[in-house]
């Protein structure tokens, strides 16, 4: 008979572990408390708008194409376009900054900012590169809660020539100022680290290898927008008999003599599994095992405030499919919100405008935007009387960079709070990246991808190893596939 597996969550983590799974010849079943697949990474489509809810930039896209050709997926309908250029900074003082992804152009840019000429900036490039190479190796192929096999073994011992001595293990901000001089390059370099959504002021110089991998790898949109991979994953999982069940809300896992059985849903059915996999916050399980969650937890990554908005008119052509307006105290920004655990009071925002590259997700003439700015993740808030001040501080920062958003020109809005993320998709307080990357240990061992006291149970997605991050949680539904069939095939 077929191994049977039950994933409880329908991100990008489960329904790729899912597809590894099915097509392996497991018996797959996909519960999904929400009414649509795809967790954060999801959709909003209304009235000719079409908008990406989550990410919104994909890196390292080869792992995708890895994963579909593992599993014999055709993709032929999905198209990876490199964004040429990738982001426009536009600092309070009124500078623009185009940041450049061909190497002529970064040399260029750098003489003309950097009195070294930027012989600081490679340096930490090349420390960076040492990072990815290493985590390649290592950190990307097995977790380190688990025993290497001989294999991972030597690879290990092979990587230590790759292990950077100099400017990675200090902090990340103190780092990029010991080697950067230009204000405005060192304030793009502060904002890597919100991607896993962290401080860079409280991060260690170990997440450089993010800057590091836009410069080396760049960054890419899919056609039609990035759910387009979330539906090419379910096509696929359809194809071969996967159930996937949405509004189907897990009340607990259950498990007897520290084994898995399955689970039971809200509506009193139970669901018998060999294997169960839980994609979402992985402190949560606890509670569906009726378990108390650990008396002690890190601090929690940041979550976010999500202005959907489809105009009518179309943005300026100065404005980028990728536009960052930055705070004039990117310092106070951060000690108001981990310290104060507020909504900065002059937040940086994130402006992402779709449409500037892909006219298929606004009517004619229309233009989609994802506007963003950090948030605090404090569980139980509740946001929606402050939604007019939210919009208020955005727009202040956005019309001072030279952006205006009139009202009458908005056909749609959707408003996504911490609060909504929290209650959508499971994250204590919206925390979209699960733990701050405060530490090493936060940074490099996240939540484990095998449960140590229930056999059968896994972990899969951004908030376990090997982190947060699209590539990361594609990666991460290998590792943990690959656990189960050592670990499962002959129980």
């Amino acid at each position: 008979m077929k191994k049977r597996l039950i994933v409880v969550g329908a991100g990008l983590g489960g329904l790729s572990l899912a597809l590894r799974a099915v097509s392996a010849g497991w018996q797959v079943t996909v519960l999904e408390r929400s009414h649509q697949a795809g967790g954060k990474m999801n959709i909003l489509a209304q009235d000719g708008y079409r908008f990406d809810t989550g990410p919104s930039l994909i890196t390292l896209p080869h792992v995708f194409r890895q994963m579909f050709e593992e599993c014999g997926v055709g993709t032929g309908s999905l198209r990876f376009r490199r964004l040429q250029p990738l982001t426009q900074y536009r600092f309070p003082d009124g500078e623009r900054i185009t940041y450049p992804d061909k190497l002529p152009a970064i040399a260029s840019m750098l003489e003309r900012l950097e009195p070294d000429g930027g012989r600081g900036y490679w340096r930490l490039m090349a420390t960076a590169a040492k990072l990815f190479e290493l985590s390649q190796r290592t950190f990307f192929q097995s977790s380190p809660f688990e025993l290497p096999t001989s294999r991972q073994l030597q690879a290990l011992v092979r990587s230590l020539r790759w292990f950077p001595l100099r400017n990675a293990w200090g902090n990340y901000s103190r780092t990029v100022e010991r080697h950067i001089h230009s204000s405005y390059i060192r304030q793009i370099f502060n904002r890597y680290p919100t991607f896993v959504g962290s401080s860079p002021y409280r991060s260690p110089a170990t997440l450089l290898v993010i800057p590091y991998l836009e410069f080396a790898h760049g960054g890419w949109y899919v056609d039609g927008g990035l759910y387009r991979i979330i539906e090419t994953i379910l096509g696929a999982l359809r194809e071969r008999g996967v159930m996937i069940a949405t509004n189907a809300d897990v009340v607990s896992i259950i498990e007897r003599n520290r084994r898995v059985r399955g689970v039971c849903l809200a509506s009193g059915d139970v669901v018998e599994a060999d294997v169960v996999a839980f994609n979402g916050d992985a402190t949560r399980a606890h509670t569906l095992l009726g378990m108390p969650p650990p008396p002690r937890l890190p601090e929690r990554s940041m979550s976010g405030v999500v202005f959907l908005i489809g105009l009518r008119r179309q943005l300026p052509a100065d404005v980028f499919h990728h536009t960052i307006a930055f705070s004039t105290d990117y310092r106070r920004e951060f000690v108001e919100l981990f310290d104060r655990m507020e909504f900065p009071s002059e937040p940086t925002v994130y402006l992402n405008v779709t449409s500037k590259t892909d006219s298929t997700t606004a009517p004619p003439s229309g233009e989609t935007l994802f506007v963003m700015a950090n948030a605090p993740a404090v569980e139980g808030r509740q946001w929606e009387h402050a939604i007019p001040m939210l919009w208020e501080r955005m727009m202040r920062v956005l019309e001072r960079s030279g952006i205006h958003i009139v009202e009458s020109d908005i056909a749609v809005r959707s408003v996504w709070t911490p609060e909504h993320f929290e209650r959508t998709y499971g994250m204590p307080g919206g925390s979209i990246y699960g733990f701050a990357s405060h530490s090493y240990r936060t940074a490099f061992l996240r939540h484990p991808l095998r449960d140590r006291n229930v056999r059968g149970l896994y972990y899969v997605g951004g908030s376990t190893h090997p982190g947060g991050g699209t590539p990361m949680v594609v990666l991460s539904s290998k590792l943990v596939f690959d656990l189960i069939k050592r670990h499962e095939m002959d129980s």
